[in-house]
């Protein structure tokens, strides 16, 4: 097809030869034209019988109206004519009913004794009537005979259908005009562009491309659907056109690449063999050659194993290879024709065809020279060892006494550290127990209370003694009993979540970001219970919002110490002033933390040795003298810090700790 002429400028001349002989049933056209016509039809059914359902409706009240007017007009005459035994006036009464729209049968019947008689009657008699009813004939409160009529639908049927019949002609002229309509508008807006579109990809050369479809004579944008679809077609032929030019351009580079390939695995040095599933010789490079002393020819279709490994590693490795996976480092030996024995370091890879391994290719390194090399070098090795194994034995036997007790005076003290580590856990394990007492005491009674209350409720249900005073009261005293167990468990709940931070950060050496003010805090609370049965008060000053990329269980083991210290050695029998004062501040980029109690101070004789294992002033009553070498430890060795200490007696102690401030920022960036 010409792609100079694909504008749809169609006549509309032999528009229905097209649509009936051009595609035959398979029309879209013709298929749209089917279902127009069979949704028209169904509707204009549907429209016709609700017409005429409606038409029967009204129809049969017009006829019950008439019906009920009967009984208005016609009884009091019909009644006082039968008394006065006038039966003409009664036979024009009847006359009248059968005037009325639809009337088959009227008949009078007289009552004489207990007997009806029929009077008069006009109309036609039949076994069943469509409509039909009987009045009781009274005059003066007296029945004197009764009136039936009956009416008849054949009317109303023949009216229905004459009006069926208009209503689906009329319907059917109409439907067939418009459908004709829409077919002519559908071909005319859509189907015959989507025959240009057809015809223009079937006639679609990738080698010769040409001009880009177009459905409008002037050659005009389009800007609906199918202006969409036109531009996509064009969009998705410039796009198949730049793939295959460029799959063309891989495929030249792939070929380049392969004859680059082939020559650098003909002039390697190792050796590469390519294996099918098998494990038999696809293709082998020249050094596999060269070293085998075989053919190129006879080396193809031969076990690899048979050729290239020895006898008494072919069991081994071949268990290995028939699982075609990766496999590295392989040393294997190999004798060639002339007993020449060589060695040579293996890797194997799989070469996947989809999901699944088709081949399996082998890299053989040469290693014979090394591992000579090798040999000599551990021969070398062994006499060496002999001379330093003979001088070490005598140092070892020289050191193996200090280093035992070494050994176990660190193993002595890290217990008498760990010791500590654990009591000052246990105090904050009792610290903790005292203070949930309470909101736990608090809370089992409001619970039995709410019990209760339950029972009674349900109590007052079974006997049926319940009123809007007592469900008031009940109320009431659910939310009060409610509030109360929920404030006090909510307190329980803060006790043991400072506790279970503390006692985690204790126990471990976790590094993370967390806030110094809640740090602190979180150990006061722990301690709580030990600090008010000191008399004690603590004033933490520490901004809000500041954070600390470090170890937070160190940070709580240095509270811990310093505070107990302060309670057990500055606070007890002390009269005057019990307070800590804790401030936490940054400086640049150092972090302060200054700690102060006003107890009764160290004494001289230890200010100096303050820091050094064993040294207390409580000797012999509970003191372990770890405390503060315990905090200088974590300060100096863990967080890298400095600390100093100040104290006079009577007067109180001072801890002036310094340490690298870092945040979660400076750490990744510094990484």
């Amino acid at each position: 097809m010409d792609n100079n002429s694909q504008s749809t400028e169609t006549s509309d001349h032999g528009l229905w030869k097209k649509l009936a002989l051009n595609k035959g049933a398979n029309s879209l056209s013709l298929r749209m034209l089917s279902y127009i016509l069979i949704c028209s039809t169904l509707l204009a059914l549907i429209i016709t019988l609700i017409q005429l359902y409606y038409d029967y409706k009204q129809d049969v009240k017009v006829i019950e109206e008439s019906i009920d007017q009967i009984e208005v007009s016609f009884l009091q005459p019909i009644a006082a004519s039968l008394w006065n035994l006038d039966e003409e006036q009664v036979e024009v009464q009847i006359e009248g009913i059968m005037n009325l729209p639809n009337m088959q049968y009227v008949l009078v019947k007289e009552i004489l004794g207990s007997s009806e008689v029929p009077l008069l009657a006009r109309g036609r008699s039949t076994n069943q009537y469509d409509l039909s009813q009987e009045f009781d004939l009274i005059y003066q409160d007296e029945m004197v005979g009764k009136l039936f009529v009956a009416a008849s639908l054949e009317q109303v049927y023949e009216r229905l259908w004459q009006k069926a019949m208009l209503i689906l002609i009329s319907q059917t002229v109409k439907t067939l005009v418009v459908s004709i309509g829409i077919l002519f508008i559908i071909y005319y807006v859509i189907v015959r562009h989507i025959n240009t579109i057809v015809d223009y990809t079937r006639n679609l050369d990738l080698d010769n491309l040409g001009a880009p479809l177009k459905i409008n004579a002037k050659g005009k944008q389009r800007n609906d659907e199918l202006g969409e679809l036109v531009n996509t077609l064009n969009q998705m032929t410039r796009k198949i056109d730049h793939e295959f030019a460029q799959k063309l351009k891989a495929t030249e580079q792939l070929a380049h690449e392969r004859d680059f390939s082939a020559t650098v695995i003909n002039s390697s040095n190792a050796v590469i063999v390519t294996l099918d599933n098998q494990l038999n010789v696809l293709t082998v490079n020249p050094a596999g050659v060269l070293l085998t002393g075989f053919h190129q020819e006879e080396l193809i279709g031969q076990n690899w194993l048979s050729v290239f490994v020895d006898n008494d590693r072919r069991d081994k490795i071949e268990a290995d290879l028939r699982q075609l996976r990766v496999i590295q480092d392989q040393e294997l030996t190999l004798t060639d024709q002339v007993n020449n024995q060589y060695t040579l370091l293996w890797t194997f890879v799989p070469f996947y065809e989809g999901n699944h391994v088709s081949r399996m290719i082998a890299f053989g390194y040469d290693v014979t020279p090394l591992k000579r090399v090798e040999k000599e070098i551990k021969t070398l090795n062994d006499e060496l060892e002999q001379k330093v194994k003979s001088r070490t034995e005598r140092l070892e036997e020289s050191n193996l006494q200090l280093a035992s007790a070494f050994d176990k005076l660190k193993n002595a003290q890290q217990s008498l550290v760990e010791a500590e580590k654990m009591a000052s856990l246990g105090g904050l394990v009792a610290g903790v127990a005292h203070e949930i007492n309470t909101p736990i005491g608090i809370s089992v009674t409001a619970a039995s209370y709410l019990q209760e209350q339950g029972k009674q409720l349900e109590k007052n249900i079974e006997t049926g003694k319940l009123s809007r005073r007592y469900m008031e009261e009940l109320i009431s005293n659910l939310q009060q009993s409610t509030e109360l167990l929920l404030n006090n468990l909510r307190r329980a709940s803060d006790l043991i979540s400072s506790f279970k931070q503390v006692a985690v950060d204790q126990s471990s050496e976790a590094c993370y970001t967390f806030n110094l003010n809640e740090n602190v805090n979180q150990v006061i609370t722990s301690l709580g219970h030990k600090i008010r049965r000191s008399g004690c008060t603590i004033k933490v000053d520490c901004p809000s919002d500041l954070e600390l990329y470090s170890f937070p269980g160190s940070f709580t083991q240095i509270y811990s110490n310093l505070i107990l210290n302060s309670i057990k050695h500055g606070f007890e029998e002390w009269d005057g002033e019990k307070q800590i004062n804790i401030h936490i501040y940054r400086e640049g980029e150092q972090l302060h933390l200054d700690y102060q109690d006003t107890g009764r101070g160290v004494e001289s004789s230890i200010v100096n040795r303050i820091f050094d294992p064993f040294v207390t002033s409580k000797r012999g009553q509970g003191g372990s003298g770890l405390g503060t070498h315990i905090v200088y430890n974590l300060v100096v060795q863990l967080l890298k810090g400095h600390i100093s200490f100040d104290s006079k007696e009577n007067e109180g102690v001072k801890f002036f700790i310094r340490l690298p401030y870092q945040s979660q920022k400076q750490v990744t960036k510094a990484d």
